[in-house]
């Protein structure tokens, strides 16, 4: 039997599935967490559970898909990194939130790149590159390069990336190797991000290896990109940020597997993030403009994904000037999972829950992660806060009492060193016993603090510690729910992806509070087990009704999916399905997807009649259009076929198209550009 292995790494679970490589049916599938401190932990827990009593040798493929790269840059996490701009302005680091994503980040500013044509601008000082980046000694880890108009002429990347790694051992990303658009701002966004999550993607290329390598399978591993294909993980190792999306794309593809439907709305709830996608004719929704994460838009092609900082893991917070609870977008660990592993944790919320007075950081702990490296430069303030927490995780209440640890703490967390745990509504699930994973006592001591500190700050008061989670669950459906309508108005208004307009997110949040307002009035769905237990809302919109309509089913997946989703329906009209198998749809679609590599070519004009072809590797000019377009097509469908094979597909099928960009008038023809896109489709492994 060949069978087909896929693993799921996310921010909080690390799943897998057993799929039959012939009937593709789910055979096996398991959850563990994810230990990201330790990857190989929760990857060999995953797949030990799944290949009991299978034979590791009829695994022919293992596939990977991971939310990873993506929780970094929404945490902010992830390595440091230098880049280098050959031939830019300093006013064009304003572009694409490019200050804001180098901030802390070593910039160097060089003279070098190219004109629109291909043609030098100024020659590049290599060895000056090469001595202010050694110089830098291990404060970076990784070196991104962008040229003006790499993508017409790499000559000046592909110079320093050598002698860098030469030289400094360290890895360098590219611009031109990521995208060939003209935006040079987001292709050097782009170089940066990829060259940041490059450490991050190969620890867990190596956790898994390693893991496949202890259980005896010998199989190619492929990791899933953003648009939901797959290339082999050495492909992935250079190119991680093509790993961008990569676990909600594989989600999306499992969902479509899964719920069979072929125009839907893919809804993935995890423990950091809600992504919401759409399915059209069968086939994932491509992104025009390429993956967007935390307002930072990279040139990677992706599934076109509506992120909102919404999951099972979200901190709930009080907010004092508004006198109620928000959840999220920052994500901690429950207090259920960390009592579980520091059960002590129980006896400090009891100490806290005795004591006459309630503050909200009394239920916030910080947690020790990792041990920091010896090589790292802490601060005193750094050093002194990991030392308070080393053996036993500390309320902030108790570390904050005599010293503000706030900017450490920040710092720490960024560097994941440290994390925080709180209240969340995975404790709540707990406490309503709707989730049952771990102990419940912890959450409902975090429960207990957090509803009598709303009412010591005239906020809302609860009759017990049941009403209080129960109105914490209604809001997560609440705001899951406004992530879909959200998603659908801006697909409407062409703006998938963005924030929704102040006004428009307003006006729906009412309509949500008075819909969840009936709901208590017994207006709810019938048939539906959760709609008799949706607790209170703190809104006052009795006199207000509106209610929504969505035309296309709603597919929720992800782990708290079964839990959080079907109460939707209690405030909108819609069709919500969640699937058999849908807490790991993620590893589902990382085993069912196929390779898919492109490249492109541009012919430019020049003097006259002649043309320009600006193949990667050479510059060729042509008398005649349909001449170079010939031979650009030959070239490019080649680098495409390469790309397959590197990614590693098999029985790989070339497809080009050309698009020419002229304009006629008066029986002149004036030929501005022409593109040249080859794409190559293959089997995985």
């Amino acid at each position: 039997m060949r069978l087909r292995l896929g693993i799921d790494t996310g921010g909080t679970y690390t799943d897998a599935v057993l799929v039959d490589g012939t009937t593709r049916t789910v055979l096996a599938k398991s959850k563990s967490l994810t230990t990201r401190h330790n990857l190989v932990e929760g990857i060999a827990s995953s797949m030990g559970n799944i290949l009991l009593d299978r034979d590791p040798k009829d695994v022919s493929l293992v596939c990977l898909s991971t939310t990873l790269a993506t929780n970094s840059i929404v945490e902010g996490h992830g390595a440091k990194a230098a880049l280098v701009l050959m031939g830019y302005r300093k006013s064009q680091l304003a572009v694409a939130n490019l200050d804001q994503a180098t901030r802390d980040m070593p910039v160097l500013m060089v003279e070098g790149g190219h004109d629109a044509g291909g043609v030098e601008l100024c020659e590049l000082d290599v060895d000056a590159v090469v001595k202010q980046i050694a110089e830098l000694g291990g404060s970076v880890s990784a070196v991104a390069l962008s040229g003006m108009f790499s993508v017409r002429n790499p000559a000046h990347e592909i110079a320093l990336r050598d002698r860098l790694i030469k030289e400094t051992g360290l890895p360098v990303t590219c611009g031109h190797e990521l995208s060939a658009s003209l935006d040079a701002p987001r292709r050097a966004l782009t170089a940066l991000v990829n060259a940041r999550l490059i450490p991050l993607i190969q620890d867990l290329i190596v956790a898994s290896r390693q893991t496949m390598h202890e259980h005896g399978i010998d199989a190619p591993l492929m990791v899933v990109r953003g648009d939901g294909t797959l290339v082999s993980s050495d492909f992935a190792e250079r190119s991680p940020v093509e790993t961008i999306l990569s676990g909600p794309a594989a989600s999306v593809v499992g969902a479509q597997f899964l719920a069979g439907q072929p125009d839907m709305l893919v809804s993935d709830i995890g423990g950091t993030t809600t992504d919401v996608a759409l399915i059209k004719d069968g086939e994932p929704v491509l992104s025009s403009e390429g993956a967007s994460v935390n307002g930072w838009r990279t040139m990677v092609n992706a599934v076109r994904i509506d992120t909102h900082g919404l999951g099972g893991d979200s901190e709930i917070l009080y907010d004092r000037e508004q006198r109620r609870f928000n959840i999220g977008p920052n994500k901690v660990m429950p207090l259920c999972v960390l009592a579980s592993r520091y059960p002590a944790v129980v006896d400090d919320l009891k100490g806290f829950v005795d004591a006459p007075w309630t503050k909200t950081n009394m239920a916030r702990f910080i947690v020790l992660m990792a041990e920091p490296d010896d090589s790292l430069r802490l601060t005193s303030q750094q050093r002194s806060l990991i030392n308070e927490v080393k053996h036993h995780p500390q309320s902030m209440q108790s570390v904050f009492a005599e010293r503000h640890f706030s900017l450490a703490m920040k710092r720490l967390i960024e560097m994941g060193i440290l994390t925080l745990a709180g209240f969340t509504p995975t404790d709540a699930a707990h406490v309503c016993e709707w989730q049952s994973d771990w102990p419940a006592e912890a959450s409902r001591l975090g429960a207990t603090l957090l509803s009598r500190y709303s009412e010591f700050n005239l906020g809302h008061q609860y009759t017990d510690v049941k009403d209080y989670c129960l109105s914490m669950l209604n809001q997560m459906s609440r705001q899951s729910a406004l992530c879909l309508m959200t998603a659908m108005i801006n697909d409407a208004e062409g703006d998938f992806g963005k924030p929704i307009n102040p006004h428009n997110a307003k006006l729906l949040e009412r309509m949500f509070a008075s819909t969840s307002a009936d709901v208590k009035s017994g207006n709810a769905k019938s048939g539906n087990a959760a709609s008799s237990a949706v607790g209170r809302d703190d809104s006052n919109n009795q006199w207000l009704g509106m209610t929504a309509k969505l035309n296309v089913p709603v597919v929720g997946i992800g782990a708290p999916a079964q839990s959080f989703y079907p109460p939707i329906e209690n405030f909108m009209d819609a069709n919500v399905i969640v699937p058999e198998h849908a807490e790991v749809a993620n590893a589902v679609g990382a085993v069912v997807g196929s390779v898919r590599q492109s490249a492109q070519i541009t012919i430019s004009p020049l003097a006259g009649r002649s043309v320009m072809v600006h193949a990667p590797q050479e510059q060729r000019e042509f008398e005649d259009l349909e001449q170079a377009a010939e031979w650009a097509t030959g070239i490019v469908s080649e680098q495409a076929r390469h790309k397959a094979s590197d990614a590693g597909a098999s029985d790989i099928i070339v497809q080009t198209e050309r698009h020419d960009n002229a304009v006629e008038e008066g029986g002149q023809v004036t030929f501005f550009e022409s593109i040249i896109i080859a794409t190559a489709t293959g089997l995985a492994g």
